[in-house]
């Protein structure tokens, strides 16, 4: 390629893809550099998730206010998006349930989290109610929380990732970043081909979106770069809904009360092991499908790669699962494992601009909600820009 360019981006996951896509709105000559073989072909966050639509209702606005604010943002521009494209989507609302009094009154605080956080239709609920729209449900209270739904994330990021191309967005696939350096008041950038080839690219501005090795990628212009990665592993098992009627689910999102964990990532609550609907497309018309998945449970890795280790038994999946009683370790069977890169004692996204030079701006620890948050992510870089 040998030559120069306008703005890179090392990442083609839902972030980058969003990235091209809001960019090319008013950029040209934009790259999306990407080192698995197609923008969905990789084992990343991006196809590794539950596809769960979060409506911000978790995060603080002292300690996450970008995870705050992106993700209620990022919830309305998908439903929109979905609209448009008449993608695979359901506004299922959530029931986020407590066991007893006091789990109740934690609830509480989540509540006036939503409305700080300007959560719509956030609302608590007794058992009666909690029974009309879930009845194999049990619990003492819930907070109903009506705009989280579900998205099949491989179908989004392939629209995000058409929308971009038919923008002029240009994706190299196969193209791994192995270096950066500042260069006469640019970014020179070092890509090895999948023929092994090596070549250089210089851009007037870079975007750092690489997901799980963002932070590696964010060394090679700042090596004493202060933040490090935090390697979680998350695996979730399945069952099925109409294998007997105490596992009807109606099709919302159920989770616990939030726990509070010590984590290699630092102290902070958990939403812990929760049930989450998937989707059957039949005839181009899309319902809840028959397969509910159970998780994730997480665990500390050491390599972005590690899927050998093996995951918790199903027994463990069901530890705090009281509020789905007749759910037993022989209804479920293996999901799927997915990692993702957590920030070491930084709780919030890392969204800044390179120590050394304005020109390269790294997305860091963009981990849960960065699904739902992406949009609105791109959104916020594409002002850092302007």
């Amino acid at each position: 390629m040998s030559e120069k360019i306008n703005i890179a981006i090392i990442g083609g996951g839902i972030i980058g893809c969003c990235l091209a896509l809001e960019l090319a709105k008013t950029q040209t000559d934009i790259y999306v550099f990407e080192k698995n073989a197609g923008i969905t072909k990789g084992e990343n966050q991006s196809s590794r998730n539950s596809g769960v639509l979060h409506a911000g209702i978790y995060y603080e606005q002292d300690l996450r206010p970008l995870k705050a604010k992106f993700c209620v943002q990022g919830n309305r521009l998908w439903y929109a998006f979905a609209k448009k494209y008449q993608l695979p989507c359901q506004q299922t609302g959530k029931l986020i349930v407590a066991k007893d009094e006091t789990e109740s009154r934690q609830l509480d605080h989540y509540l006036q989290q939503a409305n700080v956080n300007g959560v719509p239709g956030v609302r608590k609920i007794g058992p009666d109610d909690i029974r009309q729209l879930e009845p194999n449900v049990s619990a003492y209270a819930a907070l109903l929380v009506p705009t989280s739904g579900i998205i099949d994330p491989t179908t989004f990021l392939h629209q995000v990732y058409a929308s971009a191309s038919n923008r002029g967005a240009q994706f190299m696939p196969t193209t791994e970043v192995v270096d950066l350096e500042l260069s006469n008041g640019a970014v020179m950038i070092h890509v090895r081909y999948r023929d092994g080839q090596q070549d250089h690219i210089c851009a007037n501005t870079v975007i750092n979106a690489a997901g799980l090795r963002a932070v590696e990628i964010a060394r090679m212009l700042d090596p004493q770069i202060s933040i490090k990665t935090a390697l979680i592993r998350g695996d979730s098992y399945k069952f099925y809904r109409s294998r007997r009627p105490q596992l009807l689910l109606r099709g919302m999102n159920v989770y616990p009360t939030p726990i509070v964990i010590d984590s290699p990532t630092g102290r902070h609550h958990t939403v812990g092991v929760h049930l989450t609907p998937t989707f059957d497309i039949v005839d181009g018309q899309t319902d809840i499908g028959d397969t509910v998945t159970v998780g994730p449970k997480l665990l500390p890795v050491e390599h972005i790669d590690d899927y050998s280790t093996p995951p918790p038994p199903p027994e463990a999946f069901l530890e705090n699962m009281g509020f789905f009683p007749d759910l037993a370790a022989s209804d479920l069977q293996y999901h799927q494992g997915g990692i993702q890169a957590r920030l070491d004692g930084y709780h919030d996204f890392y969204i800044q601009a390179d120590r050394h030079t304005s020109r390269v701006i790294h997305l860091l620890g963009i981990d849960s909600p960065g699904l739902t948050a992406a949009p609105a992510i791109a959104k916020y870089v594409a002002h850092l820009l302007k």
